[in-house]
């Protein structure tokens, strides 16, 4: 069995306060995109996880955590048999588009399957929360209001079909750090209502997602990594709505359109960054037999 793990972007982000166990409760919406890691599954005869990946600089032992969602999985449901995993990684690291939090999921939805456990969506969720906090949304994808840790998922009903384009810098943004330098009161907090409004009546388009988009890891993380903020400056020049992922480094611009997406990408790979061209993707984890 193989499976697409989809990336996500934020199209809002605000950070609401900071809990007495150290985390922070934020309200955001996330959106699944057509970037995608792939992962490839076989039953073993041993009764053992065996994990690959393609990514060198990324561990394929119990630190990975689609090692842990494997491993977890199998104590929840007492599985006494084997799997080995390929994981090939085009999502990139330290980017905020949550590539691992996408592979845990992806792991979980295919051992469900595989395995015929047929564990539920609430289920499947409290063990998703468990291995990270944006992982219960990955089991589903498409579009939704996030709050908590991260760990709420509210589904949003409109059938977004947008168009990005997905820039990052050649480094990354560690999220411990990007929540590291947080500082409280916050200028402005924003509320999360009109941009819900907009999407749930299928209106978002590029004009007003330029008033709507919001991140406020923007007022932390632009200060400390200029060059990020020049790329959101970069796709705005360019008329699109332009916005940082998560905690970035990857910043998304919305196109009004595909009459110049061949100029911009022309453009901004003479700067030296990873850019991709990808549109809104509803259905998460795609299963390939």
């Amino acid at each position: 069995m193989i499976i697409k793990a989809p990336a996500k972007i934020n199209l809002y982000l605000e950070i609401i306060n900071k809990r007495a166990d150290g985390y922070h409760n934020i309200e955001s919406i996330m959106h699944t995109v057509s970037l995608f890691d792939e992962l490839e599954f076989e039953e073993i005869k041993e009764n053992k996880i065996e994990l690959s990946c393609s990514n060198t600089e990324l561990s394929a032992d119990k630190n990975n955590i689609v090692y842990k969602a494997a491993e977890q999985f199998k104590k929840k449901y007492n599985i006494d048999k084997g799997i080995k995993i390929k994981l090939v990684k085009n999502i990139p690291m330290g980017a905020g588009l949550g590539g691992g939090s996408s592979d845990a999921a992806a792991t979980l939805n295919a051992l469900n399957k595989i395995w015929e456990v047929h564990a539920g969506l609430k289920e499947l969720e409290s063990l998703a929360a468990k291995l990270g906090a944006d992982v219960p949304f990955f089991l589903t994808g498409g579009t939704a209001k996030i709050s908590g840790i991260g760990d709420k998922v509210e589904k949003l009903k409109s059938d977004l079909n947008l168009n990005f384009i997905l820039v990052k810098p050649n480094f990354g943004v560690s999220t411990v750090y990007a929540y590291s330098k947080i500082k409280f009161p916050l200028t402005n907090p924003r509320k999360i209502d009109k941009i819900t409004a907009c999407i749930d009546t299928g209106l978002l388009g590029c004009e007003n997602a330029k008033a709507l988009f919001f991140n406020r890891f923007e007022e932390f993380i632009f200060d400390e990594y200029p060059e990020i903020k020049n790329i959101r400056n970069v796709l705005e020049s360019f008329g699109c709505a332009g916005l940082m992922s998560g905690s970035g480094a990857t910043v998304f611009g919305l196109l009004a359109g595909q009459e110049n997406l061949i100029e911009i990408t022309k453009e901004l790979a003479k700067k030296n960054w990873n850019v991709w061209t990808v549109s809104s993707y509803k259905n998460s984890n795609d299963f390939v037999f």
